[in-house]
């Protein structure tokens, strides 16, 4: 019986209906202090009956109601016709504010506990990565998937400043794949990273790209200063990438000339893009980038250490408490990672932990 009880009995709630009298003769309740309410809104007995879908009768018989049951007029009318104006009493302005404190200590009294709150599905991983990681970050996902199919993975990815900015601000992730090790050291210093949670991915290195079919091999970087190439496609250097193409440029002397040249683009796949729909004759972007984008050919490429490029994974504060997520972060550097890596024009080993 008991059994049966609780499944007929499932979809009740508790419900408490609060109204004040005087000497046994209602003044407010639900409906009334919608009224009250409509009035003070609307200024008009006959605008606040319009307001709620009453008939004028009906309210004007509810304000007598209100003001007899009341002994003094809550609500105040100017003579002389239907339409003309009406507001409350400041006896009215207190009684609404006394109705609505107790219908809220009400509520509180009847309202079930609090649920505890939900603790984190120990099984998925939310991992935040540097936009030029994602084609790559997609297969290692599916091989991860292989060896730990019991595990989720969840990813967000963007340009890794932007990508801080938000772990900062309180973006849930128990892992970050960043492009710069600078922002790293400002998520430490913000008591946002695991001790000791940081581990080196890869290197990278810049790639010049052109989707032009009949465009010149060029031999370097001083030869984005010929004729060929008028219209240039670099990342913003509010980015790392864009950082990482000027620390390249200005040690050479051509970033102020290039610059007057460039068509600046948010991140890599921009420039990718921006070169791909011929935009740009040429442009600068990661080398791992130069071998994803099928539609363009690499002119020339850096050396590893021109600029040094390298991607660092880093557990956070919640990361550290996951165990699915140091998994994920032990596959990451496995021999079957790094050979992806090399795949995708990337650098393995990379440098070691600073």
């Amino acid at each position: 019986m008991r059994g049966e009880e609780s499944e007929w009995m499932s979809d009740w709630k508790v419900g408490v209906r609060l109204w004040m009298e005087r000497s046994g003769e209602a003044i407010l309740g639900p409906g009334r202090m919608e009224l009250l309410e409509a009035i003070d809104r609307c200024h008009s007995i006959s605008a606040a009956a319009r307001d709620l879908r009453m008939s004028y009768r009906r309210a004007w018989l509810l304000v007598d109601s209100i003001n007899r049951a009341a002994g003094e007029e809550l609500v105040h009318r100017q003579r002389g016709g239907r339409d003309n104006g009406a507001g409350l009493t400041a006896r009215a302005h207190a009684a609404i504010a006394a109705y609505r404190a107790l219908q809220t200590r009400v509520q509180r009294s009847i309202a079930p506990p609090p649920r505890a709150p939900r603790p984190l599905d120990s099984s998925i991983v939310h991992v935040a990565a540097a936009s030029s990681l994602e084609h790559l970050l997609h297969n290692l996902l599916a091989d991860f998937a292989v060896h730990q199919p019991d595990t989720s993975v969840r990813t967000i990815c963007g340009a890794s400043d932007e990508l801080a900015n938000q772990i900062v601000n309180g973006l849930g992730v128990d892992l970050f794949l960043s492009a710069a090790d600078g922002l790293l050291d400002w998520l430490e210093n913000a008591g946002t990273l695991a001790p000791e949670g940081r581990t080196p991915l890869a290197a990278n290195r810049l790639a010049a790209i052109t989707s032009t079919p009949d465009f010149i091999t060029l031999r370097g970087p001083r030869a984005l200063l010929q004729a060929p190439a008028r219209r240039l496609a670099l990342a913003d250097p509010s980015c790392p990438l864009g950082q990482y193409t000027r620390a390249y440029l200005e040690p050479l002397g051509l970033w102020c000339a290039i610059r007057q040249r460039a068509l600046f683009l948010d991140n890599p796949h921009g420039v990718v893009a921006a070169v791909e729909s011929r935009q740009a004759d040429v442009g600068l972007v990661y080398h791992s980038d130069a071998r994803a984008a099928s539609h363009c050919r690499t002119l020339f490429a850096t050396r590893p250490a021109r600029p040094v490029i390298r991607y660092t994974a880093a557990l956070t504060r919640r990361g550290e408490q996951s165990a699915a997520a140091r998994g994920l972060l032990a596959f990451l550097t496995s021999t079957l990672a790094r050979r992806r890596l090399r795949c995708f024009g990337f650098h393995v080993p990379c440098p070691t932990r600073s």
